[in-house]
């Protein structure tokens, strides 16, 4: 049974035509790409939102914990002939090989240093070395920067906690505004 599509007005009192067969899927509405607009905004707030909360989370809780990011970066660590300008030498015995003397610098200043503090040589980190070939040499001893891998992985957890709330935040709008599938950034 075919209706006449003169019969079939919409509530607006326009024609609209008659749809070539009947349970096929409509077009997108007016209303629904409204809605569609609306969840786009909703997510890009919600992101923008989750980044200020979340550096601010970050910055805290490295102002918390006492973490000083000049420090974690280790600059200045180790006296650089060239770049650093030595305030106090000191005679220093060798660790290893033949037993002797050299002069080594064991509080320097680090003109990159923008604190203007001294760094000094911890003589637990350090190997001072006589090669065969008489030469002294250092060695720095490889210690594992804790203080690093804390703040990398807070980060990490501070990023993957921010994802699962905006999802769970978009998710839930979506569902408010009755719409199905994914949107379109």
């Amino acid at each position: 049974m075919k209706i006449d599509p003169a019969s079939r007005a919409s509530e607006k009192g326009r024609l609209r035509p008659a749809s070539p067969t009947e349970g096929a899927t409509q077009a997108p509405t007016i209303d629904d790409e409204y809605r569609r607009l609306e969840l786009r905004i909703y997510a890009r707030r919600v992101t923008w939102v989750l980044v200020f909360v979340g550096g601010l989370l970050f910055i805290g809780g490295l102002r918390f914990t006492g973490v000083d990011l000049d420090e974690l970066e280790g600059r200045g660590k180790y006296f650089r002939p060239d770049r650093s300008i030595c305030v106090k030498a000191d005679w220093l015995e060798t660790t290893v090989g033949e037993r002797d003397r050299a002069q080594f610098c064991v509080e320097w200043l680090d003109p990159s240093d923008t604190s203007g503090n001294t760094h000094k040589l911890i003589l637990t980190d350090v190997v001072i070395m006589k090669d065969a070939d008489g030469k002294i040499r250092t060695h720095h001893k490889w210690k594992m920067n804790f203080v690093m891998i804390g703040t990398i992985l807070f980060l990490a957890l501070l990023i993957v906690l921010g994802k699962r709330v905006q999802k769970n935040l978009i998710e839930t709008r979506r569902v408010r505004l009755g719409l199905t599938g994914t949107i379109k950034e």
